[in-house]
């Protein structure tokens, strides 16, 4: 590749002579080299990469990489000493911060014909939620043929993929932090579910306990309406209980195509196949944790292997397990640089996850990823949980029905025992759960959110 001119030679080069020259030579194509190179950048190097890349068919002086709303890199600028020192100053976020395209991914920018003694043409990108300013300066007047136009459209788009990139690789321990969040609002929702239920049971067992016939007749028309309602009431709790909460969910075939839509952009300009291939139902969901490390982690194992030499094609598979969701990628380059996969390893281990790395001189490489979709650790065996354990298992059949609202008789008759036999129980069962009434035992059950039955069929 030709290089890039210095300070003095850049400055006192004609430009129409340099933009002839440069669109003979190069025929309209950036080298895969060069594409490659810029779509595996470094974090702060990405302007310089990208200057790399067009500059042998669109020579300029200084090329400004503008990405709005960034915290991280808002403003990079490739040019010489002299030259970036003049145009530091220049408020470029201000400048192209409203020109986000809507309608097109790539789209020309509106500038200053003169800026910082350089005469400007840009143009604007956007890769999902990362927009992209470029903007080349050269000190003569700038006439971009065809072939420069679509160059330079697709250097700020592979810039646009490379650097939303960067913007969203979490902070480490984010993604452990995410799923714990996540596993904390289900447990809090569980245990919610369980304290209405338990105070629903007390009331539907004292609602009973006033309904039972005595002298006097039967049922008071209010109380059986009360206990009608308090009987539906706990009913749709307990379905509520079992339906999974949606939020922090993701469907996979959509973030799996949108992911592949973008590789498939970063690697063609390389000359590099990608071959995409999904392993799960259509209505598929996991953790939106999951899938988003799934995401980053495709993406830098795909960039390192269009980094490596001799990679022609690149297989990215994703399969999902009843445990795990299991992110595959393999190339036909040569070699791995451990290093790289630093970054890898850090957002699978934060999940608990593991990778394995098969690397033959002969074929390639295969790095897969195990990403568990289950919690990272057991629940903690609380007080409750082991009393409950300590249940035989007719004492599990009477606190059932004991749960269910049923009296001493009806648990009889349902059992087949007698009643002594089932006040014999219950004793049993409140010095065990160490708790001083049926409507406290209730209330410890639905308190620990497990089922009393070993063996619900039994």
């Amino acid at each position: 590749m030709d290089a890039i001119p210095g300070a003095s030679e850049a400055l006192a080069s004609p430009w129409a002579e340099g933009n002839r020259q440069a669109g003979n030579e190069a025929g309209g194509q950036i080298e895969a080299a060069a594409a490659a190179d810029l779509a595996t950048a470094p974090d702060d190097a990405v302007a310089e990469r990208a200057r790399k890349a067009l500059w042998r068919l669109l020579p300029h002086t200084a090329l400004v990489m503008v990405t709005p709303g960034s915290a991280t890199y808002p403003v990079q600028i490739a040019a010489p000493q002299i030259v970036r020192q003049r145009l530091a100053p220049i408020d470029w976020t201000g400048l192209v911060g409203s020109q986000l395209p809507k309608e097109t991914r790539v789209a020309r920018l509106a500038l200053p014909d003169v800026l910082g003694g350089l005469h400007l043409v840009g143009w604007f990108a956007k890769a999902g939620d990362c927009a992209v300013g470029l903007i080349v300066g050269e000190a003569g007047r700038l006439s971009v043929t065809p072939d420069q136009e679509q160059a330079a459209r697709l250097t700020v788009l592979l810039a646009a993929i490379r650097l939303r990139v960067v913007e969203s690789a979490p902070p480490p321990g984010t993604l452990a932090f995410s799923r714990a969040m996540s596993q904390e609002r289900e447990r809090v929702r569980l245990e919610l579910c369980s304290r209405h239920a338990a105070t629903l049971s007390s009331l539907l067992h004292m609602l009973r306990s006033a309904a039972a016939p005595g002298a006097g007749g039967g049922t008071a028309p209010g109380v059986a309406k009360a206990i009608d309602t308090a009987s539906r009431a706990l009913l749709k709790l307990q379905n509520e209980r079992d339906v999974d909460d949606t939020t922090g969910i993701a469907q996979l075939a959509p973030a799996f195509e949108e992911l592949a839509e973008e590789l498939r952009a970063t690697l063609r300009p390389a000359h590099v196949e990608l071959v995409a291939d999904l392993d799960a139902g259509e209505a598929a969901r996991v953790p939106a944790t999951i899938a988003h490390a799934a995401r980053l982690i495709s993406r830098d194992a795909t960039l390192g292997a269009m980094d490596r030499a001799g990679t022609e094609k690149v297989r990215l598979r994703w399969r999902l397990t009843d445990e795990a969701l299991v992110v595959s990628v393999a190339d036909n380059g040569v070699g791995v640089d451990d290093r790289k996969l630093a970054h890898i390893r850090r957002l699978a281990g934060e999940l608990r996850g593991r990778i394995d790395l098969d690397v033959n001189p002969h074929w390639g490489s295969s790095l897969t990823c195990w990403l568990p979709l289950l919690d990272f650790a057991l629940a903690p065996e609380t007080p409750a949980v082991r009393r409950l354990a300590e249940l035989r298992d007719r004492e599990r059949e009477v606190l059932e029905l004991m749960i269910a609202g049923l009296r001493n008789r009806d648990i009889a008759a349902r059992l087949f025992i007698s009643e002594r036999t089932v006040k014999f129980h219950v004793s049993n069962i409140l010095a065990k759960l160490e708790v001083g009434s049926r409507t406290e035992a209730i209330a410890l059950v639905h308190g620990a959110g497990v089922s009393v039955m070993s063996n619900p069929d039994d």
